[in-house]
């Protein structure tokens, strides 16, 4: 049997903030990792975490072994294979969450006692002013492959030395040498910002999504359009303010994020939207994007209104739902529909999402 035991409880010193649950392509960076040793079988996999987990994390690990980190790396490493049951135990860092099935496996199937993926410098390496000959040395990635017992009797017998990985561990208190397998340049560790930044590039592509809203048009009530009063005299009528434009927008956006329409999370029923402006929902639409690592980058608008005309408000819209959605680009366009549907306001709405190009803090 083989364990894995995934690092995570770094403080993200470097990058700022704890990469490790920066949620990228709609899953937090170390659920990428878990998601290739599940795929090679392994079913005890132990998350190695700090003391504050975020309310969101907790749901995930239910389903794995989480043990708390230590003072060092070698200390986390310690605590998680302590509790494995396997023989062999795969350490990996979460942040290297680019890692692909074809390295793991290689890992996994090489014989050995200490097993390690490293890879080539493609750079000319200058150690200690002097420069050194790159076709002798050697860039060291996870996951490592070490027997269990042995790990833990390297641990307790290091004296409290500091190691950096489990290979110079093993080599130096037991006298072990690792086998070397073939790692990969694209299983980098993500340690700064920009690291983060080309993770999310490749991981997450662009979405589009489409939506469409319609609302009875009544006397007496105020209409309002991407957030604008438009009128006082005739408004959309519904549970809450019946703006169109920003209830296809939301709509658009949390569906194609896997949440359900925009009924889903602000239902008609929930006295909390009684009346309320829709630009709360705009609000709590960015949160979750922000959450799940997204933003809505352009949206083309088409509404359908006989009356009044919106013409002359256009530019007023336009840079208030930029404002809301922090959109780069708006389009839209207004339409008499023909005289059909004259008691009623209607809106088409096309966006496109794009990952977050600068990791915000979680």
């Amino acid at each position: 049997m083989v364990s894995a035991v995934i690092l995570a409880a770094g403080k993200g010193r470097r990058i700022g903030f704890k990469k490790q649950f920066f949620r990228v392509g709609g899953k937090p960076m170390l659920y990428h990792s878990i998601e290739v040793f599940k795929r090679l079988g392994i079913e005890d996999i132990i998350i190695v975490v700090p003391k504050d987990i975020p309310e969101n994390i907790k749901g995930i690990l239910k389903d794995f072994k989480a043990v708390e980190g230590g003072k060092e790396r070698m200390d986390s490493v310690y605590n998680g294979v302590k509790v494995a049951e396997g023989e062999y135990v795969l350490v990996h860092d979460s942040a290297r969450a680019n890692l692909s099935i074809e390295v793991a496996k290689r890992v996994l199937y090489e014989e050995g006692e200490c097993v390690i993926p490293v890879i080539r410098s493609s750079d000319s390496v200058i150690y200690k002013g002097k420069y050194v000959n790159r076709e002798e040395t050697f860039l060291v990635q996870t996951p490592q492959k070490v027997k269990r017992d042995l790990y833990i009797k390297a641990y307790e017998m290091s004296g409290g030395k500091v190691f950096p990985d489990e290979g110079s561990l093993i080599s130096e208190v037991l006298g072990i040498r690792p086998k070397f397998v073939d790692g990969d340049r694209w299983n980098f560790k993500i340690t700064y910002r920009d690291d983060l930044e080309v993770f999310v590039k490749m991981k997450t592509e662009n979405l589009f999504a489409f939506s469409y809203d319609i609302h009875r048009l009544v006397k007496g009530i105020p209409l309002y359009l991407g957030g604008i009063k438009v009128s006082d005299e005739l408004g959309a009528l519904g549970h809450s303010d019946g703006d169109v434009i920003i209830h296809s927008i939301v709509d658009a956006a949390l569906s194609s994020l896997g949440y359900g329409d925009i009924g889903s999370v602000f239902p008609d029923d929930d006295p909390r939207w009684k009346g309320v402006r829709s630009e709360v929902f705009a609000e709590i639409t960015m949160d979750i994007l922000k959450k799940e690592g997204w933003r809505i980058k352009n949206a083309d608008i088409v509404v359908i209104l006989s009356k009044p005309r919106i013409s002359p408000l256009r530019e007023k819209i336009v840079e208030n739902l930029k404002r809301l959605f922090g959109l780069e680009r708006v389009s839209l366009k207004a339409k008499s529909g023909n005289t059909f549907f004259e008691d009623a306001v209607q809106c088409y709405a096309f966006i496109t999402l794009a990952p977050l190009e600068y990791p915000y803090e979680v």
